[in-house]
């Protein structure tokens, strides 16, 4: 496991990890100084380091070397996920970060089962982000993606269409697969747009396609809400060569 910092947290060559991180260095791994371990800034350096000081609360690191570190894909994909139930979100973030998700974003639309008030939807969010780091250390990324501010439907088009390939999940859609578009693309930005349990109206699927996305399907089988994103997501890294370990 690595851990994440900002500028900031780098003082000459000592690196001051937050509390959190403290507490999981100190009381989870129940590491001593003197042992080494990886840390990663949002400069793009992967730092390794010695642990100086272990408390609770309180974990410093003298760094020993520095390298560029980026195993970020090719292509960024940015992840729009209708706000479903349970932990079912979890799973989608947990996996979209894995397989190289740029960034994701949750949104309320028609079919949406949860609907939280205004308070909830601050909490959601940042528990998703908290799911996005712990994600992001474990599969060692190099930078921590990003969960956004959970939106409306109509929000997250807007969003969705900028990228070069914008990409709308529907279950009816029987003209158009996800891997006609991809055979054919040398886009670099994507947009996944995928639905809650309920899936979306026709009504917001005629919405996306006059906005300008792509109405896509993944395939004859009924994917669930969390898995329709992380397989189109796996289809992209893999027709892009994001999934290859070289020669």
């Amino acid at each position: 496991m690595r851990f994440f910092v900002t500028e900031d947290q780098i003082t000459g060559n000592q690196i001051f990890l937050d509390p959190s991180d403290a507490s999981h260095v100190s009381r989870v791994l129940r590491m001593r100084p003197g042992e080494k371990i990886t840390i990663c800034c949002a400069n793009g350096q992967a730092y390794l380091c010695r642990l100086n000081q272990v408390g609770k609360r309180e974990v410093t690191a003298e760094i020993l070397s520095s390298e560029v570190y980026n195993n970020d894909p090719t292509v960024s994909v940015t992840i729009y996920a209708g706000l479903s139930k349970g932990d079912r979100m979890d799973y989608l973030i947990q996996k979209s970060v894995e397989c190289g998700a740029a960034r994701i974003v949750p949104f309320l639309s028609q079919y949406c089962v949860v609907r939280p008030d205004p308070v909830d939807l601050e909490k959601k969010q940042l528990r998703y982000q908290r799911i996005a780091l712990e994600a992001s250390k474990q599969c060692q990324r190099s930078r921590v993606v990003q969960v956004g501010a959970i939106s409306s439907l109509k929000e997250a088009l807007a969003q969705a269409v900028q990228a070069n390939c914008p990409l709308f999940l529907y279950e009816k859609e029987q003209q158009r697969s996800l891997s006609s578009i991809l055979r054919h693309t040398t886009a670099e930005t994507f947009s996944v747009v995928a639905g809650p349990e309920g899936g979306f109206s026709s009504e917001e699927a005629a919405m996306a396609v006059q906005l300008g996305l792509h109405c896509v399907s993944v395939g004859p089988r009924i994917l669930r809400c969390e898995t329709a994103p992380v397989a189109a997501l796996c289809s992209i890294m893999y027709q892009t060569g994001n999934f290859d370990i070289g020669e």
